[in-house]
């Protein structure tokens, strides 16, 4: 209910700014943001002076791709792989860099810079940001751990949201499925220079390709901005998110064959609601550089239950999360050399109240346990770029980072272990170096030698001990940290042909892994080795023709026993995509298609490389679009070829039992925009 109402009050604002403000003033047209990338360097920068490897896709991306959702529009990029076991998108991993089963705690995951990665091993929800409302989502590949610490190992990604419209501006669309799929959203922007607002809401609903695949969500929220001066702005965004879903879990290997959409748990399921508000806040000083601040405050809360004859149980959790994020950043001249200099804190403060339950009943209704952790952390951190000439610039940064778990948990069972009531602190460093040269206006070389860490998450450090009697901290598990060194060119052969290729090498020292029998426990590798190359290309071959390809070879060893020379499961060596965009081979048509190749792997959990890999699949997707005057209309087919495959396998009970993925499926839609 307390969602509710910040989302109405919120929405009310908005509402009323926009009918009161839009028509009063002359329309001086949309606001038209330049395209910049703000996540590599946490201010506006071009990508050429970054050093690292950076990929935006923008709203010509999206809007001509046929992506149900954010992590279908990862799964095309470079040195990204998508393991959705749901179907649905809503908790897929996405991994950067080949950190296999842990890749979604060592990728970053930011909505307007506010960080939204769970403080335990649920990981990032995806369907909590609609497609409809993303402006473009810039991704940094390499530990960005300097500039914004815990979980930034494999890389960052940054999902950025639209901004109000001067002008008066309505969006109505809907979209229909394969599986049950329809969806329905509104949009509606307006203002004036100083002021202006945002409100959407939109509707998805999916019978889910498996049995009990289900998913249902709803969404709500808004933007205001008000510049009162060229030296001023200030911003608000909320948003509400509801879902339920089904949880139709793994199919051994031997019945996969038989029906590979079948469940062996059709009553599992769950849901959740999650609203945030942030209010961002940047102040001009002139040439004393500007003073920028966002502090959001987020509530989730979730329920699952699994009502499983021989172990019927069930969760109800609520996380509010309150952050602070002030920085300063100066921009001017030392001794006649550009100088970019940021300097921040990052405060986070979580706090987690997890009731466990069990019971022969539905609902489960026996409370056996109760969970109440905190989460404290507190990052301080700089980062200055100089012009050693006027091509040629050096980035160097250093980051250090203290968390702190306030640990309470008891367990309620018939049995039960001794209660946990414990604090731990841990403290890490970091630092970046970087050297990136403009041999050309658009093309750049770039080397850059940085370290990582990450905490672990509150799931792995406390354990079940039932030897010893007692819920306990995992005293053994230390921080995970890495060396990275990376080398790359960005090359713009023409105006309309561009190309990058990076290499790079991670060395991991005591890195997170869950082991699986007879250790049952997450533990540190001493050693772990993540390399591989990035290549990436796009090609404007005429006025109505683009190309466009990448390609990643990735390999991730186990560097030390217990597991030497092992690959590191659910990490494929080879990725590949290819594509092209025709537009206006008939005026106002688009047609788009591309595809994708993901290599062989190891299953997860499958440390010793004992089962065969999961198979090598491929899928090819297109689309046709239309656009005239206010109408705008497609169709779309994804994995065209009728691809069997499962994108997420795991060893349990020495099988492989295997999620899989939707075959041929379609997706039409109608927008009305104005």
């Amino acid at each position: 209910m307390k969602k509710w109402k910040i989302v109405f009050f919120f929405g009310l604002i908005s509402l009323g700014l926009m009918i009161n403000r839009s028509y009063a003033e002359e329309d001086k047209g949309v606001v038209t943001l330049e395209t910049v990338v703000v996540t590599g360097t946490r201010a506006e920068q071009s990508i050429e002076r970054i050093p690292a490897n950076v990929t935006v896709i923008d709203e010509v991306d999206i809007k001509n791709s046929n992506a149900k959702n954010i992590v279908d529009l990862l799964r095309s990029e470079e040195g990204i792989v998508v393991r959705d076991f749901l179907g649905n998108g809503k908790t897929s991993q996405v991994d950067l860099r080949g950190f296999g089963e842990t890749g979604p705690y060592n990728t970053l995951v930011l909505v307007d810079g506010r960080r939204v990665n769970e403080i335990d091993i649920s990981g990032v929800d995806w369907t909590q940001i609609s497609l409809e409302q993303i402006e473009r989502i810039e991704i940094v590949r390499g530990s960005g751990t300097v500039l914004y610490g815990d979980n930034a190992v494999g890389g960052v990604i940054n999902i950025i949201t639209k901004m109000p419209s001067v002008r008066p501006a309505f969006t109505a669309g809907a979209t229909a499925g394969s599986f049950g799929r329809h969806e329905e959203h509104l949009s509606v922007s307006g203002g004036s220079d100083h002021l202006s607002a945002s409100l959407f809401a939109s509707h998805d609903t999916s019978d889910g390709y498996r049995d009990n695949g289900e998913l249902k969500r709803k969404d709500i929220g808004g933007k205001i901005v008000l510049t009162p001066s060229d030296s001023l702005s200030l911003d608000l965004s909320g948003s509400y998110h509801s879902d339920q879903y089904g949880l139709p879990g793994a199919i051994p290997e031997d019945q996969l064959a038989v029906d590979r959409r079948a469940t062996k748990n059709p009553n599992d399921e769950g849901e959740s609601e999650d609203a945030y508000l942030k209010l961002g806040f940047e102040m001009s000083l002139g040439r004393n550089g500007s003073l920028i601040t966002d502090t959001s405050y987020r509530d989730r809360e979730s329920e699952a239950e699994f009502p499983d004859p021989s172990f019927p149980f069930a969760t109800k959790g609520e996380t509010d999360t309150w952050a602070v994020t002030p920085r300063y950043v100066w921009e001017g001249e030392i001794a006649h050399h550009a100088n970019t200099f940021i300097a921040g804190i990052d405060f986070y403060r979580s706090q987690q109240n997890i009731n466990s339950y069990s019971g022969f009943f539905s609902p489960v209704a026996s409370l056996t346990g109760i969970t109440d952790i905190k989460r404290d952390s507190r990052g301080y951190y700089f980062n200055n770029e100089f012009a050693l000439v006027d091509n040629l610039f050096l980035s160097l940064g250093a980051r250090s980072e203290q968390v702190r778990y306030d640990l309470n948990q008891q367990d309620l069972s018939a049995f039960p272990l001794a209660p946990l009531d414990e604090t731990v602190t841990d403290r890490e460093s970091a630092y970046s170096a970087g050297l990136t040269l403009l041999y050309s206006e658009q093309s750049s070389l770039f080397v850059r030698i940085n370290r990582s860490l990450r905490f672990p998450l509150t799931d792995e450090i406390v354990v079940f001990d039932y030897v010893a009697g007692k819920i306990r901290v995992n005293s053994d598990l230390k921080p995970q940290r890495g060396q990275h060194y990376e080398v790359g060119v960005r090359h713009s052969f023409t105006s309309d042909a561009q190309g990058t290729l990076t290499l790079f090498r991670a060395a991991i020292k005591d890195e997170i892994f869950f082991y699986p029998a007879p250790v049952f426990s997450n533990e540190n590798h001493p050693e772990t080795l993540h390399q591989g190359i990035e290549i990436g290309s796009k090609v404007k071959v005429s006025p109505k023709v683009t190309l466009f390809g990448n390609y990643t070879y990735e390999k991730a060893t186990f560097e030390r026993d217990p597991f030497e020379n092992n690959e590191i499961p659910a990490v494929p060596n080879h990725k590949a995509n290819i594509g092209f965009r025709i537009h206006d081979f008939v005026p106002g048509f688009i047609f788009s298609a591309d595809y994708n190749y993901i290599g062989a792997s190891y299953a997860i959990s499958d440390q010793a490389n004992v089962f065969d890999k999961v198979s090598a699949y491929n899928t090819i997707n297109a689309r046709l679009s239309y656009e005239w005057k206010m109408l705008k209309a497609f169709l779309g087919v994804n994995n065209l070829a009728d691809e069997k495959y499962a994108s997420y396998a795991v060893i349990s009970g020495a099988k492989r039992h295997f999620y899989p993925e939707p075959e041929r499926n379609w997706l039409a839609g109608l927008e009305i925009v104005f």
